[in-house]
This record gives structure tokens, sequence and C-alpha cells, in this order.
């Protein structure tokens, strides 16, 4: 994996992680974490995908960006492997907007009455990464792996019931820093469930950490309720996501970049 400038990732995931009723379980690791290989494992978290058609979440934003802090409030609208809409709100008006298709990314914000139109070619080379696509931006938002894994890269174990996924050159890495060199290490539950995923660029002492927690079984799907990101740089900057209620229902998901909003500096 190729990741640059993963300080600037939390402000895209600022976006995107903006976020009303389904009726939810919270469910707890069951059973043992078995011994297997690294590739019927990357198999199986792989065959983990949501089933749905449409997906709507309620949910709380914490966010801590460049030393300002905000509560927010968002919604976000999935239309499985077709578009994620996010609205979110302060005191029940419209803040920001978003719109992600297979296609690419549009949203704007109306404080600065700013506005960001490209495609994911566009958001790799901005962030010199090769990673993000639609699949692994609803990925990420779900819980589920968001990156490629190739078993002959990764090396599994068991820890406390978990499993550690880490990338077989890690020490290499750690040894002989070198940019665009990241180690890698993902945590799952004995369930096969996303609990951590550690990337760090040892060349560039840059961070991303992302967290999932609170397990939830909504209907036949499950859903982490608790998602944290931070990112750490000069700065540590740090969104943490509560989503309080799932529907499996179709929402309205109005669109469009006002008359008169200039391009985001991100694009510059």
């Amino acid at each position: 994996m190729n990741i640059r400038n993963l300080n600037k990732i939390g402000g895209i995931l600022l976006l995107l992680f903006l976020t009303a009723c389904g009726t939810s379980k919270k469910l707890a690791p069951k059973g043992e974490a078995v011994e297997m290989s690294s590739n019927a494992f990357i198999k199986n978290i792989q065959s983990q995908q949501a089933v749905f058609k449409d997906l709507t979440i309620q949910s709380k934003i914490d966010a801590d960006i460049d030393n300002s802090r905000a509560s927010l409030s968002g919604k976000i609208y999935i239309r499985n492997n077709e578009k994620i809409w996010v609205n979110v709100s302060k005191f029940g008006l419209t803040a920001a907007r978003a719109l992600v298709t297979p296609e690419g990314f549009k949203a704007y914000e109306k404080l600065n009455r700013t506005y960001i139109d490209g495609d994911f070619q566009y958001f790799n080379h901005l962030l010199k990464v090769d990673f993000i696509d639609y699949q692994k931006l609803q990925n990420l938002l779900l819980g589920r792996i968001f990156v490629d894994l190739r078993p002959k890269d990764f090396e599994l174990k068991i820890v406390d019931n978990h499993y550690e996924l880490s990338f077989a050159d890690n020490q290499k890495i750690m040894n002989h820093q070198e940019k665009g060199k990241y180690y890698q290490l993902y945590i799952f539950d004995s369930n096969f469930r996303l609990l951590n995923a550690y990337l760090k660029e040892p060349s560039s002492e840059i961070e991303l950490q992302i967290s999932y927690s609170g397990w939830t079984e909504i209907g036949p799907q499950q859903f982490p309720k608790y998602v944290k990101v931070l990112v750490k740089d000069k700065k540590t900057q740090k969104v943490e996501l509560e989503y309080n209620n799932f529907t499996f229902v179709e929402s309205p998901a109005p669109f469009a970049i006002p008359s008169g909003y200039k391009p985001n500096v991100i694009l510059k």
C-alpha cells in the first residue's frame, strides 16, 4: 500500500463520517479464536460484507480538528454499492452535505460557502494513496476491512483471543525507514469483527488509527456502534462517531452545490 499525507485523510473522513430507527442488540464475542492460515482468515473476513439495499444511520459526531472542537449531528444514507449521502447539522440546521458515488466525491459546507468536486483518481493523487475507491470507503464506514489484503503479504497470530493480522515486512519497515512504506496491524475479535486498524509511516511518524466497538446486531446485520478515527502527525486530529439508529429504508438524498460557492482550498 502506498499512503501519503495521512493527516489530510482526517479532513475527508470528517466529511464522510458525518452521519432516525432499528431494533438493535449489543453483541459480545462468542467462542474461541482458532488457529488457521492467513489465507483462510483473510477469505473469512473478506466474506463479511454487509448485505442490504438501503441503510440509513443517525449519528452523533465529536471532532477535534486543528485544535477546534465541534459536536454535530449527522445522517448517512447508503444505497449499497451505489451511493453514500451525508447530511451534517448543528441545532437542526444543515451545515454540510456530501455525496459519494463510484464515480467520485462531492461536498459543500455552508459556513465558508465552499465545495469539493473530484473523482477518486484525483483524491488518490492528492493524498498519495492507492486504495481509495467507493467500496473501500463504504467498508470503512461500516466496520469492514477497507484495504486490499494479499495472504502472502500478511501473518496471523492469536493474542488474548483476538486475531492479529500484521504485514509480513513490519519489522523491516521499522528498521529501514522509507517513504511510502507502512507498518500495518489489524485486530479482529474471535468472531472476525474488526476492532482496530493501525498504520504508520516510520520515516514521517505519521500514524492512522481507526477503532470500532460496541458491535451491534441490527436484524440480520452487524455494525459497530462506535467508530474512532485518530490521525497523528505534527498535530493529532480526532473524529469520534456514535451510530445511534439504523434502518433498512430508503431516504431522500438531495444534493446540489449552491451557486456562488467557491472550490475548497483542499483542491489547490
